[in-house]
């Protein structure tokens, strides 16, 4: 039994587990190194030097299964080379890597929580496939003279990357086991030392206070389990649970399995943060901003009044991913509906294959669907506009909407951890499926919660009214979650980072 085995088994974790924690964390002293002396080193050095790290670490956590990251590499290496820039070399691409991902979830799945060489695979996937729409977003633009989005613009290729690139960004060990994605142009123009020039400051101290935020939120993880494991609703002790306290204990659950997912995802933030890849600009005091690379936005998950508000803070790069490489290319659908389905289809079958993947999913449409057409009756009723003038109508909604959030998140999240469908079922059942009462009951009760409100539909006129304030809201949400950003970016309050939580957990 080796170092790793024994120290796993004295904290009570696993091996794997702590092999992650620790080859994730290795990547702040391998990247304070490559800014001490690599940095303004030719390019071709660098890369280098970021493939043959990530390598390494790789196969010392995942050990020989490290290899199917190379196979998909090489293979979308050749793709490019023979068809890159075409829409076929997408659709092979695209093809090619789900198919190779989906084979690895059937081979090495079980019903617990599996670390294998599938954990990278699934970043790496959507890396390659990006990296393929890229190129060919390049070749549209620069032989078809074809106009892009900002997006694309900002993404685009007009050469194919050489191999020595695509094991380097592949393999970066800041994104390399568990995300976050970043496009294979910033990646191109980090590693050279221009770039490093033009950065204001060391990055190193808000890598680290990023780094002990997850800390934090690990060690709320390791011992909240201890009382509520992740298959509490699967074992006798919550079957001989009384309802109440299922219902509150599940409230509790939930932060504490979300809490391993965004420290995993901060510690992997710090060191792309400490690298200075995260770098993109200044705010507008002048300060740096250091959270390109960031996965959560911590204030906005922890005061979440709505759902819509966990799926803006939480997993930020692959949401941004989906709606960049998949719901955005539906636009010729002319179906926000029909793309938004296509996308949420796409993320549960990224995830693997066990149909509570697929419910977590079904049960983020379901509420955001609810959550839409309820804000719609509250934005045009004439009782809550008499209500806003109340002092404490902003407190107490803030409040109940909280409350809600978190009564609703574990019942929504609840089939991704159980997966199988006898365990989803059997924890349903002991739950009297409360969630989709509420949720598909939701066209019985609307009607007199509308007569409650003294709901008025809008006019034409009145509609654009309230665009025109729903505008005004968003931006000042907008303004708020920035200015939220600065104080993050500037104080980093640990005190405010309890554990976590989130339906879209993609």
């Amino acid at each position: 039994m080796g170092w790793t085995a024994l120290l796993a088994d004295k904290l009570g974790g696993t091996e794997a587990g702590l092999k992650l924690i620790l080859g994730q964390l290795a990547g702040y002293p391998v990247l304070l190194l490559y800014r001490k002396l690599l940095s303004d080193k030719d390019p071709k050095l660098q890369h280098v030097y970021f493939a043959l790290t990530g390598l390494f670490l790789g196969h010392w956590v995942i050990g020989p299964g490290v290899t199917h990251g190379i196979y998909a590499i090489l293979f979308t290496y050749l793709l490019l080379v023979i068809a890159g820039g075409t829409f076929l070399s997408v659709v092979i691409s695209f093809i090619f890597n789900i198919a190779y991902l989906l084979i690895g979830y059937w081979h090495t799945a079980s019903e617990e929580y599996d670390i294998s060489w599938t954990m990278p695979q699934c970043v790496l996937c959507l890396r390659l496939i990006g990296l393929t729409v890229d190129v060919y977003d390049g070749n549209q633009a620069k032989l078809e003279k074809k106009t892009l989005s900002k997006e694309q613009e900002k993404n685009c290729l007009v050469d194919n990357p050489s191999i020595i690139e695509m094991l380097s960004h592949s393999f970066f060990i800041g994104g390399y086991f568990v995300g976050p994605q970043f496009s294979m142009r910033k990646f191109r123009d980090f590693a050279t030392p221009e770039y490093h020039k033009t950065l204001p400051s060391s990055p190193s101290r808000f890598g680290f206070r990023r780094l002990l935020i997850g800390v934090a939120y690990l060690i709320g993880h390791v011992v909240g389990s201890q009382f509520y494991p992740e298959d509490w609703p699967d074992m006798d002790s919550y079957a001989q649970t009384s309802y109440p306290a299922k219902l509150i204990g599940l409230m509790f659950w939930v932060k504490i399995i979300l809490a391993k997912y965004v420290s995993i995802w901060l510690m992997a933030e710090g060191v792309c943060v400490v690298s200075g890849l995260s770098y993109v600009g200044n705010y507008s005091d002048g300060s740096p901003d250091w959270t390109g690379c960031r996965n959560v936005k911590l204030r906005r998950l922890e005061t979440a009044t709505q759902f819509g508000h966990y799926i803006e803070a939480f997993n930020i790069n692959t949401n941004g991913w989906a709606a960049n490489y998949v719901y955005k290319r539906l636009k010729f659908m002319n179906n926000k509906l029909v793309s938004q389905v296509v996308t949420l289809v796409f993320l549960a079958i990224w995830h693997g294959w066990y149909i509570g993947y697929y419910l977590t999913f079904v049960n983020e449409f379901i509420v955001m669907k609810f959550e839409a057409e309820f804000s719609k009756i509250w934005n045009n009723s004439k009782k809550v506009q008499k209500w806003k003038h109340h002092p404490s109508f902003h407190t107490l909604t803030s409040i109940f909407g909280w409350l809600y959030v978190h009564f609703f998140l574990a019942h929504c999240f609840l089939p991704f951890p159980l997966k199988t469908a006898h365990r989803i079922f059997k924890a349903y059942t002991s739950l009297f499926f409360i969630h989709l009462i509420f949720y598909l009951g939701w066209p019985l009760w609307a009607a007199p919660l509308k007569k409650y409100l003294q709901y008025a539909r809008a006019s034409s006129h009145e509609g654009g009214d309230e665009k025109s304030a729903k505008r005004r809201n968003s931006s000042k949400d907008d303004n708020q979650n920035r200015k939220d950003d600065i104080s993050t970016a500037k104080e980093d309050d640990i005190k405010g980072t309890d554990a976590k939580s989130v339906l879209k957990a993609d």
